[in-house]
């Protein structure tokens, strides 16, 4: 009988030292303990190096993601700026450079708030653990607000 990659690993003790759980890469199964190298949630082979690199990207993600709702608030000045400007722009007859300034801060503003639903990279365990809770309405409306300086601007300029 062969002995599997798990088995190898404990017995020429290599410990698991990722700061997040090894986790199937097909349905996120915690494997933690798990004396084979099949996934008994979904059935899927899985190998160590595999199961490490997903565990190093998921912890970098949730260090990114552990003020989620930063950037979203960020892009509410963003937006604003921009309408500040494009009004302005308008107002003093720099209609073109105000259109210009305006969709660079649109898409800025889109990417802010956006960046909340990125958390959903993430596995529902780990989202539980951050500190903060992503707040959805907030990412919407300034996703929103970066759409409205985009059309804004583009009739502007």
């Amino acid at each position: 009988m062969p002995i599997e990659e798990p088995e190898l690993n404990r017995m020429a003790g290599n410990p698991w030292r990722q700061p997040v759980p090894p986790t199937c890469p097909a349905c996120g199964y915690n494997l933690t303990g798990v004396p084979s190298a099949r996934c008994p949630e979904c059935g899927r082979r899985f190998h160590r190096r595999e199961l490490e690199q997903r565990a190093r990207e998921l912890s970098m993600e949730a260090t990114r993601l552990k003020d989620v709702n930063e950037l979203p608030r960020v892009g509410l000045w963003t937006g604003g700026v921009g309408l500040a400007l494009l009004g302005l722009g308008v107002l003093s007859g720099f209609r073109t450079a105000a259109g210009l300034a305006g969709v660079v801060l649109s898409v800025v503003t889109l990417g802010f708030g956006a960046s909340v639903f990125r958390i959903l990279r993430l596995p529902d365990w780990m989202i539980a653990e951050l500190p903060s809770r992503p707040n959805y309405p907030l990412g919407v409306s300034v996703a929103c607000l970066g759409l409205l300086l985009l059309i804004l601007s583009l009739v502007t300029a």
